[in-house]
């Protein structure tokens, strides 16, 4: 049975919140939305947050806050959010797809499905192989192009460089791919990159045949039944995508479409829960080879683009995803049977800070024994 309410939850207005099963509605909608309070307690500048848990069969959703300050403009339960990097395991299970299909295998060297001569993707006779484009392993720079400005900590840019930027498409990175210098064999090393999941972004569009998006939406969201799941909504959908605060505090957009698989996703939180409910599962082959762990550093690993935390059969999984204005988060304890989705529309230190609390605080709620796991 699912329940509806309305309520405010001291003084910040709940656009919607929907809890299943009566004990469920009891024991964890209270803890989310302590957790949301407390959210919004550590960032005072917030704006609007949506928030999904599942524990079991479940499910509890709610949104909180406002999207424009001051406006009261409530999120809803189909306002659509960029997801940023949680792109990435999406792209993840498409190559799990294409491994399953038997049209690449993971240990292939990237440079099979290039077009041209790339020399330089070869450090001391080790390629870059397509595994290494989603485990962080592959030497290639955070993003291309590889400057200053498109790096942590992104320095402000000049207007040129911003101009530069916003025009940047694939003939520019396969250029600058040309110019890439791995400093240490591919495999070796832990360093993220925007720039591999963008690039095998491209190589699942040659493998599979279709563009990334009809890949996304064909594959994976339509079904699982998202379908808000996009990259480039059309006018009726635009018109429910958020926009968001930036650390200057101004308004922006969600303009990222031509990082792919990398960052370019969109979604609304019912969809996220059920893509969430697809990775805790582990049923299919995609999801269970893209969650195979390699070792980083002490209970540390990554899988396809999932980071981890692994102690014997207990494990948190995760992928969260910042751009300017957005943060997003997707992370599960399968053991617990337990996860949490959620997207904000402000992004600055204080805000991110208190995200990534809000998560833990609901999970560590649901399973106390995992603490140690954060």
């Amino acid at each position: 049975m699912r329940i509806g309410r309305r309520q405010v939850l001291a003084g910040l207005p709940l656009a919607c919140i929907a809890a299943s099963g009566s004990a469920f509605r009891d024991a964890v909608a209270p803890l989310a939305e302590a957790a949301a309070k407390q959210y919004f307690a550590d960032a005072p500048g917030a704006a609007g947050l949506s928030v999904g848990v599942v524990h079991g069969s479940a499910t509890y959703r709610g949104t909180f806050g406002s999207l424009m300050r001051g406006a009261g403009v409530k999120p809803r339960a189909d306002t659509i959010f960029p997801m940023a990097s949680i792109s990435k395991t999406f792209t993840a299970a498409l190559l799990g797809q294409a491994v399953q299909a038997g049209k690449v295998a993971l240990a292939d060297d990237v440079r099979r499905f290039l077009d041209g001569d790339y020399p330089n993707l070869v450090f001391e006779g080790q390629p870059v192989l397509l595994w290494h484009l989603l485990n962080h392993n592959s030497g290639l720079p955070f993003n291309l192009p590889d400057i200053a400005e498109n790096r942590p900590p992104f320095p402000e840019a000049s207007p040129e460089v911003k101009q530069r930027l916003a025009a940047y498409g694939r003939v520019d990175f396969f250029r600058d791919l040309h110019g890439v210098t791995l400093l240490r064999a591919p495999g070796t090393g832990f360093s993220y990159s925007n720039a591999a999941a963008l690039l095998l972004s491209y190589v699942l569009e040659r493998v599979l045949g279709q563009p990334f998006e009809a890949l996304a939406r064909t594959r994976i969201a339509a079904p699982l039944g998202m379908r808000d799941t996009l990259i480039v909504p059309d006018a009726a959908r635009a018109a429910r995508l958020a926009r968001g605060y930036d650390e200057s505090e101004r308004l922006v957009s969600a303009d990222n479409a031509a990082l792919l698989g990398a960052a370019a996703i969109k979604s609304t939180i019912g969809d996220m829960i059920r893509y969430l409910r697809w990775q805790m599962a582990e049923t299919s082959p995609e999801v269970r080879l893209s969650h195979a762990p390699h070792p980083i550093d002490g209970k540390f690993a990554v899988g396809l683009n999932w980071q981890m935390m692994i102690d014997g059969p207990r494990r948190r999984i995760w992928q969260d995803g910042t751009m300017p204005g957005f943060a997003a988060m997707c992370m599960f304890l399968p053991h617990a049977e337990a996860g949490v989705v959620a997207f904000a529309n402000q992004l600055d230190r204080r805000s991110m800070g208190a995200f990534h609390a809000m998560t833990r605080q609901i999970l560590v709620g649901l399973d106390p024994g995992s603490a140690d796991l954060f």
